[in-house]
């Protein structure tokens, strides 16, 4: 069923069409303006018809049609009136006082309304997105803290397989986090890299070991060379399962120290939902850059 403007809406903007234009060029281009082709309004020649009978028979047409998008238009452009728009050779009061009773009963801008619904619903649409991509997140995490565990409680696994999937699961970290990131590779001269990612402007190179004991300064010696031999933008995040000497953690708080060093325990908490990551590497960064402290422990963060 073709769905109908109220009688009273309609009557409102015919008396309208001749309280407000005198001159046919100006009701012309304010159908323009309002999306009415000038095929469809020429098809009532001012020789034969008034602009009352104009407006009458555009409107009936358009409803006919479904072109509620045209027909809103047009009420938009009269609520947007604050008089006749000839003034010269109308009673501009008179189109004063039918305006005002056109937006009352109109109550607001269509067209205004048009663009706060669709606001509404992007507001809900991207609400929604959120929330299943939070939902996703989580359930991420829940399979990476998982894996986790499962390199932590099970004998199943070779040392190769255990340092080969710790990488992993802090590289599908970062890609979940939505970072710049690069999975384990070697430079042209042979070196070997766990990973690269890109935070806040700087570099970081990742070394990530599943020992028995703590990271001795010996293989903090290594990576801290191998960050060196880069830009100066680069840091490097040093991943150890059983954490680190504390003699070594000294050796390498020192003098401009660049490289941030990140626990199992850390690890554990970010995977748990303890500490979200992006603000996990936001306090290891504040640590390092106002106290020099590279193993600053999230826990004590919550």
């Amino acid at each position: 069923m073709t769905k109908k403007i109220k009688y009273e809406l309609k009557e409102a903007m015919v008396s309208l069409s001749g309280a407000c234009f005198w001159y046919w060029n100006s009701f012309y281009s304010f159908l323009d303006s309002s999306g009415v082709s000038k095929r469809l309004y020429e098809r009532f020649p001012k020789a034969a018809y008034s602009k009352y009978d104009v407006m009458r028979n555009i409107l009936e047409f358009l409803e006919e049609k479904d072109e509620f998008e045209t027909i809103n238009s047009l009420i938009s452009n009269f609520f947007r009136l604050r008089g006749a728009v000839d003034k010269d050779a109308l009673d501009d009061n008179k189109a004063k006082n039918l305006l005002n009773d056109f937006k009352e009963l109109v109550g607001s801008d269509p067209i205004e309304q048009e663009i706060e619904r669709r606001k509404r619903k992007e507001s809900r649409n991207n609400y929604t997105a959120h929330i299943e991509e939070s939902k996703s997140h989580k359930k991420r995490l829940e399979e990476l803290n998982r894996l986790f565990i499962s390199l932590t409680i099970s004998s199943e696994y070779t040392h190769q397989q255990r340092g080969y999937k710790f990488e992993n699961i802090f590289c599908d970290l970062l890609q979940l986090n939505e970072l710049e990131y690069s999975r384990p590779y070697k430079t042209p001269d042979g070196e070997q890299i766990d990973g690269h990612f890109r935070f806040e402007k700087f570099d970081y190179l990742v070394e990530s070991k599943w020992e028995a004991d703590p990271i001795k300064q010996k293989d903090l010696s290594v990576f801290d060379g191998k960050i060196r031999g880069k830009a100066q933008s680069t840091r490097g995040l040093f991943l150890s399962a059983n954490g680190f000497d504390e003699n070594a953690v000294h050796k390498f708080s020192g003098d401009s120290p660049r490289i941030i060093l990140m626990t199992g325990e850390d690890l554990a908490m970010i995977l748990g939902c303890q500490v979200l990551f992006l603000d996990a590497i936001k306090a290891k960064v504040e640590a390092i850059v106002r106290y020099g402290n590279i193993n600053f422990p999230l826990r004590n963060t919550v």
